[in-house]
This record gives structure tokens, C-alpha cells and sequence, in this order.
């Protein structure tokens, strides 16, 4: 969009329309769906956290941090290369899954439960930061599962302004909420969210009345047999 901008400001040419909709934008992250359906007729089904096709690439779960032990914890791990593989069964201790059996990607798809049950008995016995520290001195693609609370303290956010308190109530009395702000930021648009959203039951008389036609006595009625609030 910003390109777009910026080719309109510097050209005595009309602008150009920007045609997109949300399902094309999913339709996008689906990668190899379509082609797959196409040429081979199979339909995927949903495949938890894994990439389908792709051995092994997942989410392992880990042992809770201490500071907060009834939160899952959990790392994604990339190792779908032969050689990288080869190297991850080294730290997990498993060379029994090693060897000609599952050499390339397609052997490993074929014992997909196996492998992925072996990394995940030994990433539940350390911590994020522990599986973390072992891959990075091995070479092993790995990236920290975020919670929300790492999501709204993180440096990243908190420097583009991706979180903003909005005022909920009225001039003297009310609260901030935390959401997400307006994206994408364009030049001169304040990306700050105005409202907060509408109080729960706030256009029932307008939804009830204006386009189902009840009366203003049908609706105390409603209210008085708690129908409605």
C-alpha cells in the first residue's frame, strides 16, 4: 500500500485501485493446498501445528517456567533438513532414528508419530530457554512460543506503538483497555483506535425496533419477563 502511495505522489498518472479481500489474503498463507488438491486429488485436513508434508517442523511443548507453572510452554522447531535432522536426534538423544530408514524428508513424513513423540519427550524435560541454548549451539532452527503477556512486553511492540490504551467509559469515570492498534500505519493517519466498542446490549432497542418492528411496549415486556436485558 505504501509503494502504491508513493508511486501516486511521484506520477501525474491516475491512482491505482487496490483490490483485496480478507479470503484471498488467507487464500495466500494455504501455500501448497491448491496445487496439492490439483495434481494429486488429496484433500488436507487440519494438522495441529505441524507443516504438513514437512518432518519434522512443529511446536514441542516444554517444562513450565517456574515463575508461571500452570502456563504451557512451548518452542517451534525447524529441522527438515537431512543434515539438520541428523543433528537434532543427536541432542535428543535418539539415534535409533537415524539411518537410511529416515535419510530424506519423504522417509520421515512416513514416521511422522514416531519422531515427533521423541522430540517432544525430551523438549518436556527443559525449559524454553534451555531447548533454545542446546539448538542454537547445534545449528537447529528454533524460535520461542510467545504468551500474550511476552506479546504486549515486547520490545518490538511497545516501540511501534502496536498496543495502545483506549479509554472505555465516560469523561469522569471509566478504565483503559489494551488493544491492538490500526494497521497498516500510513503517513498522516493517527493509528490510535477512537472507541472502545459499544456497551453489551447497546443497540437492542435500535436492532428490535428499527428492523424487527417491535414496539416500545413489546419491548418492556420482553425486559420485564428477563428475556431481554
Amino acid at each position: 500500500v505504501l509503494a502504491l502511495l508513493g508511486r501516486q505522489r511521484q506520477s501525474t498518472q491516475p491512482g491505482t485501485t487496490v483490490d483485496v479481500s480478507i479470503v484471498e489474503s488467507m487464500l495466500n498463507l494455504m501455500e501448497g493446498v491448491i496445487p496439492e488438491y490439483d495434481r494429486k486429488g488429496k484433500t488436507r485436513g487440519p494438522s495441529g501445528s505441524s507443516v504438513t508434508g514437512i518432518v519434522p517442523t512443529n511446536a514441542y511443548p516444554c517444562m513450565p517456567d517456574p515463575s508461571a507453572p500452570l502456563i504451557p510452554t512451548y518452542v517451534v522447531i525447524g529441522a527438515n533438513g537431512d543434515s539438520i535432522y541428523n543433528r537434532l536426534m543427536d541432542v535428543v538423544k535418539r539415534p535409533d532414528l537415524v539411518g537410511p530408514k529416515y535419510e530424506q524428508n519423504h522417509h520421515r513424513v512416513a514416521r511422522q508419530t514416531e519422531i515427533e513423540e521423541a522430540i517432544s519427550n525430551w523438549t518436556r524435560q527443559h525449559t524454553v530457554d534451555e531447548v533454545i541454548e542446546v539448538m542454537n549451539k547445534v545449528g537447529i532452527p528454533v524460535g520461542r512460543v510467545v504468551t500474550v503477556k511476552e506479546v504486549v512486553e515486547g520490545e518490538q511492540v511497545k516501540a511501534r506503538g502496536a498496543v495502545r490504551d483506549v479509554w472505555v467509559g465516560g469523561e469522569d469515570k471509566g478504565w483503559n483497555v489494551k488493544m491492538q492498534g490500526t494497521f497498516p500505519v500510513l503517513d498522516g493517519v493517527d493509528p490510535q483506535p477512537k472507541w472502545a466498542g459499544p456497551n453489551l446490549g447497546f443497540h437492542t432497542n435500535e436492532v428490535l425496533m428499527s428492523n424487527l418492528g417491535l414496539s416500545s411496549d413489546a419491548l418492556a415486556k420482553l425486559r420485564a419477563e428477563g428475556v431481554i436485558g
